[in-house]
């Protein structure tokens, strides 16, 4: 299965990283060994999680380590897990879910 990173998501991720580091430094390292694991774990059951729009077909994933919701689409006729959008739980979801 290939793996898509929208623009949006990268950036995300690279604020999650700057994060962490400013927390404790190394911490980054490890919350990207984290969000790396997660996206295996959805390519294992990629319709396994729950869906969190009714335009479109985005589930959202709960790492618990770091409390990262990792809202993605799974396209199946492409074979293509693409990664929307990453944040911390304790950030307003609402922002983050895209409205086309």
């Amino acid at each position: 299965m290939q793996i898509r990173h929208l623009d949006e998501a990268v950036a995300d991720a690279q604020r999650e990283v700057e994060f962490w580091r400013e927390q404790e430094p190394g911490l980054e390292g490890e919350f990207a060994k984290e969000l790396d694991a997660a996206i295996r774990t959805i390519c294992l059951s990629p319709n396994g999680y729950v869906k969190v729009s009714k335009k479109r077909e985005l589930r959202r994933f709960y790492e618990k380590r770091f409390h990262t919701h990792i809202l993605y689409e799974y396209l199946a006729e492409e074979e293509v897990l693409q990664i929307v959008r990453v944040y911390n739980a304790r950030m307003n979801p609402v922002r983050f879910i895209p409205r086309r």
